[in-house]
């Protein structure tokens, strides 16, 4: 089994490790132009952005040449509004896919620590751990992938209006300019961590980190800096978050571009 995944902070490769199977990153994937992999399963782990899939994730499928019996996709998202509520991206993901002759067998997603700073408190999103069962959840999927089975998520009425509200957003973010917002202020030593867990290569360290016009909108670099020396301005939350279960050096092992 491959699983290919693209991770920012820690969530999806926390449920890609779980999955297993040969762990591929999906930057890396593309960073090295390796588009062909053949095995009995093939899966993909990624987050929801704007209830929609990442523009990296997408330009892997675009590219790659993938042969398997059994396709599956699992999204990792950080807010439900409800049943459904958390859009539509699965069935985004499989009209994507369909374009570039992929029939996924099992499309799923998993509700987990929501990171997006513009809207969410972290202390907030941590408290409310317990209650997303994340760990039930996930073997729920563990055990379907392993059993082979054939299931496709579907939202509900307002998960699908959420989804059609947030084209727009979607549109704006594949622009690249989502880092056009971030601050950096005095905390920042120079480390360099930032431009190590960039996924597009898209921040540079001159005095201070620089970021270019090809951002991913991962929040990877305000996420996992050690001094939160990244921000936004008006954020919800001055507090970070990495998942516990994985490690710094992993997300730059998945990530770095330089």
């Amino acid at each position: 089994m491959i699983t290919f995944y693209f991770t920012a902070t820690g969530n999806s490769l926390a449920v890609a490790k779980k999955l297993g199977g040969a762990l591929i990153s999906i930057p890396q994937a593309i960073k090295s132009e390796r588009y062909e992999y053949t095995d009995d399963v093939i899966g993909f782990v990624f987050p929801t952005y704007c209830c929609n899939v990442p523009r990296i994730v997408r330009e892997f499928i675009s590219k790659a040449k993938l042969k398997a019996d059994y396709l599956f996709a699992v999204a990792t998202y950080g807010n439900s509004m409800g049943s459904g509520g958390d859009g539509n991206e699965m069935l985004e993901f499989a009209k994507f896919a369909k374009q570039y002759g992929y029939s996924f067998n099992y499309l799923n997603a998993i509700l987990m620590v929501d990171n997006f700073v513009d809207a969410f408190d972290i202390e907030k999103e941590i408290e409310k751990i317990p209650s997303k069962k994340i760990n039930e959840h996930l073997e729920t999927i563990i055990f379907a992938v392993k059993d082979r089975k054939n299931f496709v998520k579907t939202p509900s009425m307002f998960g699908k209006m959420i989804t059609g509200f947030c084209r727009g957003l979607v549109k704006t973010q594949d622009k690249g300019l989502t880092s056009q917002k971030f601050i950096v202020n005095d905390a920042c030593i120079q480390c360099g961590t930032c431009v190590k867990v960039c996924p597009r290569g898209n921040i540079s360290l001159e005095d201070k980190p620089v970021f270019g016009n090809n951002c991913e909108g991962c929040y990877a670099c305000l996420h996992i800096c050690p001094n939160n020396a990244i921000c936004i301005k008006n954020e919800k939350s001055v507090k970070r978050w990495k998942n516990p279960d994985v490690s710094v050096k992993e997300i730059i092992a998945s990530n770095n571009q330089k």
